[in-house]
């Protein structure tokens, strides 16, 4: 027999589904997490951005009383990782561990199956680093406007090493270029060590280089910083200036680490992930430590870093137009 609702219940009945819906949503969240969270990571162990994702994994285990699990996954210049999240389960226990190129650059230089800015729901910033500009203290370079000089006097001529083609530092050196209006002339590399050596080598005289790497080979005297890329300067080299006090005003070209999830991870368990990830990046002794490598430790609301990331997107897009880079 078919049941029938009494005359005038069903608007009652909708009415109570819509009171109750924020309850059942908040339920959600309430017991998160059960189980190990993952989160990917598109660089290889112990770089930077491992580093700081480490330490924040150890205190949101702290915190949540469960595991916060890095699964390395390198490769594809950062486009491994961020599909294999892009594509997983949007229940809050598979993250990503974004980082400017594969979010921002990436879908300006390859074709992809996923849109970074659309397939993925922001949680929080992690960290900020400039890249630092440096030289060989052979060059005779030693400011951005005896750089500048030296680009405008022989057009085409003046080189600079890079990480790849591609890259944020190859980016953020582009940035640069067209900025300042220069003619010059990239030299990537396959990784920064063989970068930075060429640079010490005297084989290129200057250099585009993650900050990290760079710090004790500048406090050794074997490269000498010419100005870093953020828009302030690095508490790591706070004797430096950056780009736009050097001569170059406006200009600011940070990398950076923040967290995203799939597309429709449920809103209570991003904003839960979010409030626990800013309480972790809190901690005085986890800034003290990222310091040491040059990063800026910066937690953020999903709205910000959504907002960030939108942001981002459209200046790499403009930069990798007007250089002309394509990649296969």
């Amino acid at each position: 027999m078919a049941f029938t609702l009494p005359r005038g219940f069903a608007p009652w009945l909708a009415l109570a589904g819509m009171l109750l819906a924020p309850a059942v949503h908040a339920d959600t969240a309430a017991g998160y997490p059960e189980r190990p969270v993952k989160l990917a990571l598109p660089f290889p162990p112990g770089g930077s951005a491992d580093t700081i994702t480490r330490s924040m994994a150890e205190r949101l285990q702290a915190q949540l009383r469960q595991p916060f699990l890095i699964e390395n996954r390198p490769g594809a210049a950062g486009n491994l990782a961020t599909r294999y999240i892009a594509k997983a389960p949007a229940d809050g226990y598979n993250l990503l561990v974004g980082v400017t190129g594969a979010m921002a650059i990436n879908p300006n230089l390859y074709s992809l199956d996923y849109e970074p800015a659309k397939d993925f729901v922001a949680v929080s910033m992690v960290a900020r680093a400039p890249v630092v500009v440096v030289a060989d203290p052979q060059a005779g370079i030693g400011s951005i406007k005896q750089l500048i000089e030296q680009a405008k006097a022989k057009p085409g001529m003046l080189t600079y090493a890079t990480n790849g083609v591609g890259t944020s530092h190859h980016l953020a050196a582009e940035l640069f270029r067209q900025a300042a209006g220069l003619d010059m002339r990239n030299v990537p590399y396959k990784g920064t060590p063989e970068a930075l050596q060429d640079i010490i080598g005297g084989r290129v005289p200057i250099g585009f280089m993650d900050l990290t790497a760079s710090i004790p080979l500048v406090a050794s005297g074997k490269l000498k910083a010419l100005a870093t890329t953020g828009t302030k300067r690095s508490p790591a080299l706070p004797d430096v200036p950056t780009v736009a006090e050097a001569g170059v005003p406006g200009f600011a070209a940070d990398t950076w680490v923040g967290i995203f999830a799939p597309k429709d991870t449920p809103r209570p368990i991003v904003e839960k992930l979010s409030t626990e990830i800013r309480t972790a990046l809190a901690l005085p002794e986890l800034r003290a430590r990222a310091q040491t490598q040059g990063l800026e430790v910066a937690g953020s609301t999903p709205a910000e870093l959504q907002q960030f990331l939108q942001e981002e997107s459209v200046k790499w897009k403009r930069v990798v137009s007007e250089a002309g880079i394509k990649l296969q």
